[in-house]
């Protein structure tokens, strides 16, 4: 995907939590969402992952986009497992 792709999301404002990254994702290309993004570690997102977890469990999010080649495995799954237990939708991109 390239980061001028646009990407349509309900247009009401959906709160969308976007998941590692190399620091070239462009939140504004999620048109009429508000965008929080979380750095996958090696891009210097050193506890972003648990803020994410906060964020699920309270219920600020409503979807998950995962940025896979940015991320561990590990982190990758936990998310998705996660999402599903709560019933987020949560879409992966490679």
């Amino acid at each position: 995907m390239s980061s001028r792709s646009t990407v349509a999301f309900r247009p009401d404002r959906t709160r969308v939590a976007v998941l590692g990254g190399d620091g070239r994702f462009r939140p504004e290309t999620l048109t009429g969402c508000e965008v929080r993004v979380f750095l996958g570690r090696r891009y210097g997102g050193n506890g972003e992952l648990r803020r994410l977890e906060r964020s699920l469990r309270s219920g600020r999010i409503d979807r998950v986009l995962i940025l896979a080649r940015w991320n561990g495995h590990s982190a990758t799954t936990l998310v998705i497992r996660l999402c599903r237990a709560l019933g987020i939708p949560v879409e992966v991109r490679p």
